[in-house]
């Protein structure tokens, strides 16, 4: 497993619950094509890289095999480092790929980014590299479960429960690695391309948190280049003022633009979650009636409490929460000379 710098210091990168579940299915699916147990399997990951990662044979008939592979978090702190995640590969007749309900995997409640209410919490990503797996031994059939015995004990030290998904923790990665990174190392890694932006002539930048704020904007603004914060949106916008950029889009999941739309600018959930505050906060200004407010302000994700607003008539809302995060970030930056773009975008526009 390869390194990476982490305020000056080696940090050993691990791989994500998302790598764990597709290298257990391979060898299962191994174990059952060559009739022989698995010790290692070979994983290339989204990033690209090449893992091998050691595998344990649970059980094994002619029909159905059962893998395990022990989580390895590198030196990034996550609770989920050492658990084990288990799958189950069974062959089936009915000629599809089928997907079983296992034991500490958490389930949507709610429709998400990453999901419809039901469905099994796996992310996109590597819901799509396990399914790529499994069209590829698909046969006559083949099924899949599964399993994390820890899953429902550690989910509960999460924000699975505050994020609609109950029952276990999530199928996660983007990437397939986890990569330590302190909050200086990240905000030096956004110095540097914004830096490396400014020189090539850039003048209007899009900040978004993560990889599907990049996908939308690919989408919709094609040209405009953007740069990945994460949580760090204060320190992304200071920067790019900073840089010289004349203007900047900030765009993102209704999840964390809900946040941005009452000034708080570092949105991890650890630090502050408002979200269904700022919404209530937008209702009430448009003169929403109180019992609906509050069953807003009870709802569990931003996306369902969102969608909710625009089905109640009330969708004039995005615009006023995209003009408050426009205000807001003007008196953050402290400048009048600037050009800023909120935009907020849901689930269902990535699709």
């Amino acid at each position: 497993m390869r390194s990476t710098i982490v305020d000056g210091k080696p940090m050993r990168m691990g791989y994500t619950t998302g790598t764990c579940a597709v290298a257990a299915a391979k060898a299962a699916i191994i174990s059952l094509e060559k009739g022989e147990t698995v010790d290692l399997v070979r994983v290339q990951v989204p990033a690209g890289d090449v893992l091998t990662i050691e595998t344990r044979e649970i059980s094994r008939t002619e029909n159905r095999a059962a893998y395990s592979v022990i989580k390895d978090s590198g030196d990034d702190p996550d609770i989920t480092d050492g658990m084990e995640l288990q799958v189950i590969i069974e062959k089936t007749t009915d000629g599809k790929v089928s997907w079983r309900k296992g034991r500490g995997v958490g389930v949507f409640t709610e429709d998400s980014l990453f999901g419809t209410a039901g469905e099994l919490a796996i992310n996109p990503v590597p819901k799509r590299e396990l399914t790529n797996l499994l069209k590829e031994h698909l046969d006559e059939g083949i099924a899949i479960e599964i399993n994390i015995p820890r899953g429902e004990e550690l989910a509960a030290k999460t924000f699975n429960p505050r994020l609609g998904i109950v029952g276990g923790l999530s199928i996660l990665g983007t990437s397939g690695l986890v990569r330590p990174m302190s909050k200086d190392a990240y905000v030096a890694t956004i110095h540097m391309e914004l830096e490396s932006l400014k020189h090539s002539g850039a003048e209007h930048i899009i900040l978004t948190p993560g990889h599907y704020g990049e996908s939308y904007a690919k989408k919709y603004y094609e040209g405009i280049p953007v740069v990945q914060v994460s949580n760090y949106f204060g320190d992304a916008l200071c920067l790019a003022r900073d840089k010289g950029f004349h203007e900047i889009t900030v765009l993102g999941h209704i999840g964390k633009m809900a946040k941005l739309a009452i000034g708080i600018f570092q949105t991890h959930s650890a630090v502050a979650d408002g979200r269904m505050e700022a919404l209530a906060y937008y209702l009430g200004k448009l003169n929403a009636p109180r019992e609906f407010i509050d069953s807003i302000e009870n709802e569990v994700t931003a996306e369902r409490a969102f969608i909710r607003c625009e089905e109640e008539g009330y969708g004039v809302i995005s615009r006023e929460m995209e003009c408050g995060i426009e205000k807001r970030i003007m008196r953050y930056l402290k400048r009048d000379d600037l050009k800023i773009h909120g935009k907020i975008y849901t689930m269902e526009d990535l699709s």
